[in-house]
């Protein structure tokens, strides 16, 4: 029986099909994550999925994208995937603040296939230009996370790496954490 509605990023999607099985209990709805440059826009979406999927229990797979999310999980029957960002969803505190300190900058497998559409739709980088500058002043790498649902497009991360002029990683995540974590805020919205 689903007894949890789930709203979750659109950026975990291939990953919460993976993870399904293990969580028969929720009731998936995704938002589209390019919602997630856009936070205003991303509050309204929330809002009409509460009011689309009426639920005792509702469970967000985000991290603290919008004062919304941190305001409904203030609330009982509400409850959200521990993190500050699907990063450090998928890597665990520790490991995302050691990385971010080493200058990465994350690429995840949803957003990776859509590269451009991020750095020059959503950010206004016409052809990249501008992007390399900016990532440059803060970051000295980049970093895929593999989460082993979708094959590691390599020629894309080739394309970024050299479109964008840093060197490119790729680490093999899982799905371990973020599992963890739904069943963290499950356990919660439970106890409540």
């Amino acid at each position: 029986m689903k007894d949890v509605l789930a709203i979750t990023c659109g950026i975990f999607q291939a990953e919460m099909a993976a993870l399904a099985p293990h969580f028969p209990r929720l009731q998936l709805v995704f938002a589209d994550s390019m919602l997630h440059m856009r936070p205003d826009l991303l509050q309204d979406r929330i809002d009409v999925l509460l009011m689309e999927h009426p639920a005792d229990k509702v469970l967000f797979i985000y991290g603290d994208c919008t004062p919304r999310i941190v305001e409904l999980c203030r609330k009982p029957g509400f409850a959200k995937t521990a993190g500050i960002n699907c990063c450090e969803i998928l890597l665990g505190r520790e490991e995302y603040r050691r990385l971010r300190k080493s200058g990465a900058f994350f690429f995840l497998p949803e957003w990776t296939l859509r590269w451009r559409d991020v750095f020059e739709r959503e950010l206004g980088f016409a052809d990249g230009r501008g992007a390399e500058d900016m990532l440059r002043e803060v970051h000295s790498h980049f970093i895929y996370l593999d989460t082993g649902v979708l094959p590691v497009p390599v020629e894309v991360l080739d394309e970024i790496s050299r479109e964008l002029g840093l060197p490119m990683q790729q680490l093999s995540v899982g799905l371990s954490c973020l599992e963890q974590k739904i069943s963290a805020a499950l356990e919660t919205l439970d106890a409540q």
